[in-house]
């Protein structure tokens, strides 16, 4: 055991070792570079060497116009003496001057920099296919050479609702959001995703289930996501098209009125890969990324690198995105669009849909009512893992900062806000919250395998033009956020590395954000979701240490599911009120990474979940035991109560059957449903007593 462990850091290390002694032998100054901030007037330039705070005078450091003469602005050092904030400037064009003299460290490598950007009043569409093609020869140019520096910017400046009948609706972070999921229910009928084809299961009589129909798809068409709105089923495909070598998300609109022969009545797509899709105020929103082929550039003269979308109203053919609805976002230089298409949904989806492209890329999202966020990560190259990494087999994430943009959303209008950069990078949709106009998000800086530059998690407050009101700062050293719940004017934050602290934070006063109550606890919680106003139902795993004889240090593993309720009614003192623990080590559920698994039914206080159950066996080990689902009733007076346990057990069988996992429990009326790829089964609600199987082939 030992060898390996040692064969597989000298591994380790030799990947790594290039990097340190690039580091060690070049001081030289690094950065990013965007060359536009707009909205509020400021910008920023993060440098890999540190500056002195006493060299920052208008001699060292100072801004010229595109007259080369000096102009007036605010000039400041951040906390990391890496960072200098530049604010209070008109639109126009810009030069920094940095000199050798305000860095730190001197030497031959160091040189006085001069740093060209744009303050711009609000985000331009690009003018012409030149502009478009200089942007990606750029990033073709700038892949070839070693930059001298890099510049960041920054911009300073629920009740449910039911259908006809009582039915499971869609576990949605937002009231008045859809997201839309793999199964959805309406008016007696469930259907449900399996690969290429939506399954329609008539439910009414859940004694006597019926396959109502199946939605057949292209053989290239795969279906990741449902929902409904009025009479239309909306169903998101990812399609790969081969005579155009590309791929296209497509929204495909069926009028369901007559739920067992569903019509198609619309498509409208867009290129590249699904980020996610929310409906609201009768508008569906599909968001993506493409990335487009700039290397051609290299081979013809003039490639097409706008991104083709596709609307069947207007006609077969794939047209590329006009020159007017594509957009330069600040502080991205990565090649990548991020696409948004607005359909509006009201009589039968007949108007245009509106879809905008933005060069720069993004990977979380969180959207109310009103307003849409997009996130990014921002990688810091320059950091080398300790070799402890090897040994912490809970947590190995990359030191990020993220950058967030915003729109304003009325209808199929997306006006672009803003965007601004903050510490950390964010977990999930849940660490973030849009309350009173204010944005509000959870971030982990650092990381927990740097003994030297130890991890810390920030909560940051920012108003409706992205600039920052209040943190709380510097939480839980050494440790990462696992889960987040904003809920009003409280803030519920689970960060792990040994036990599970979970803390209280009132965000009532958005300029002080206060950290109230904090609870530790052993293992921690993937998700967080509100029982009422002074208590949380957590699920996640328990956890336990072990020591390991080579490296003499202890480390933490998973156990089985657990599931606690928190009582924080006493904000000051949260308590864990009641807990129960999920089969055994190796069982999981998809509810802990995806909250749409989570079955709620509120005439029985229902809580429930699809689960896989797996044991301890000899050695490291985990023995198969069974899968199905597990319903449980959930109060502030009693605490959770397993209710029905609904599980397949394993009958010698090493590993679950795929095919018949249940992805999702949904309930129509006074019946409870599981929902397989290969089958759907009913039972009673109240006493969960077998009524009917259902056989999809």
């Amino acid at each position: 055991m030992k060898s390996k462990w040692l064969a597989l850091l000298i591994i380790f290390l030799l990947a790594i070792l290039p990097g340190i002694f690039t580091l060690m032998s070049t001081p030289k100054v690094e950065a990013r570079t965007a060359s536009e901030s707009n909205t509020t007037h400021s910008w920023q330039v993060s440098f890999t060497k540190a500056l002195k705070a006493s060299k920052i005078t208008e001699d060292n450091v100072y801004v010229t116009n595109s007259k080369n003469q000096k102009v007036t602005a605010t000039v400041s050092l951040a906390e990391d003496n890496k960072t200098v904030l530049i604010s209070d400037l008109v639109p126009g064009s810009y030069k920094l001057h940095v000199k050798k003299e305000a860095f730190v460290l001197g030497g031959p490598k160091i040189a006085s920099q001069e740093i060209a950007f744009t303050i711009i009043e609000k985000l331009e569409a690009i003018k012409s296919e030149k502009e478009l093609q200089q942007y990606f020869e750029t990033l073709l140019a700038n892949s070839k050479k070693e930059r001298e520096y890099e510049v960041t910017t920054e911009v300073s400046a629920k009740d449910e609702k039911s259908s006809a009948n009582d039915s499971s609706t869609t576990n949605n972070q937002v009231e008045g959001v859809e997201e839309g999921d793999i199964v959805v229910v309406k008016d007696g009928y469930i259907y449900a995703v399996k690969d290429q084809n939506i399954t329609v299961v008539d439910a009414k009589d859940p004694k006597n289930l019926k396959l109502a129909t199946t939605i057949k798809m292209k053989e290239t068409q795969y279906i990741s996501k449902l929902a409904v709105y009025d009479h239309l089923l909306i169903a998101i495909s990812d399609e790969y098209l081969e005579k155009i070598g590309t791929s296209m998300t497509k929204a495909s609109l069926y009028d369901i009125s007559n739920p067992k022969n569903p019509k198609l009545i619309r498509e409208v797509g867009q290129e590249g890969y699904l980020q996610d899709i929310r409906i609201t105020n009768d508008t569906l929103y599909l968001i993506g990324n493409m990335h487009p082929n700039y290397w051609m550039l290299r081979e013809e003269k003039a490639p097409d690198l706008k991104p083709k979308t596709y609307d069947s109203v207007e006609g077969k053919e794939y047209k590329s995105l006009p020159l007017e609805k594509i957009s330069i976002l600040p502080n991205t230089m990565d090649g990548t669009y991020s696409l948004m298409t607005a359909l509006d949904l009201k009589n039968g989806a007949q108007k245009t849909a509106n879809t905008k492209g933005y060069l720069g890329g993004s990977s979380g999202l969180y959207m109310s009512e009103n307003a849409l966020y997009l996130t990014t990560p921002i990688y810091d190259g320059n950091i080398v893992p300790a070799a402890g990494i090897l040994m912490d087999r809970i947590w190995m994430p990359r030191t990020t900062n993220t950058q967030v943009f915003k729109w304003n959303v009325d209808g199929t209008d997306m006006n672009f806000v803003g965007t601004t950069e903050v510490k950390g990078s964010v977990l999930n949709q849940y660490s973030m919250d849009e309350y009173k106009g204010n944005f509000r998000i959870v971030t982990t800086e650092g990381n927990a395998w740097d003994e030297q530059q130890i991890s810390k998690n920030h909560l940051f407050i920012l108003d409706n033009k992205l600039q920052q009101l209040g943190a709380v700062k510097d939480l839980a050293p050494g440790e990462k956020v696992y889960s987040a719940r904003f809920i009003s004017e409280k803030a519920y934050v689970v960060t792990f590395k040994q036990v599970d602290p979970l803390f209280v934070i009132d965000v009532a006063n958005p300029k002080k954000p206060t950290v109230l109550g904090e609870l530790k606890i052993p293992g921690f919680s993937n998700y967080l979701h509100p029982l009422d106003d002074t208590h949380l139902i957590g699920i996640g795993y328990d956890t336990e240490q072990r020591y390991d004889a080579y490296t003499k240090r202890n480390f933490t593993v998973t156990t089985n599911m657990k599931m606690s309720l928190f009582d924080v009614s006493d904000f000051k003192h949260p308590k864990e009120q009641s807990t129960v623990k999920i089969g055994g080590k190796g069982s999981y559920s998809d509810v802990q990474y995806n909250p749409k698994a989570l079955f709620r039914n509120k005439e029985y206080n229902y809580f429930g979940f699809p689960v896989v159950l797996y044991d301890a066996g000899k050695g490291d080990e985990i023995v198969y035991k069974g899968q199905g689902a597990q319903i449980y009733e959930i109060t502030a007076d009693k605490g959770i109560d397993l209710k029905g346990n609904i599980i397949n057990k394993s009958k010698g069988d090493p590993y679950e059957n795929w095919e018949q996992l249940v992805q999702r429990v949904v309930y129509i009326d006074d019946a409870l449903y599981t929902v397989a790829r290969n089958e759907v089964k009913s039972y009673q609600l109240k006493d969960f007593k077998p009524l009917d199987t259902l056989t999809i082939k």
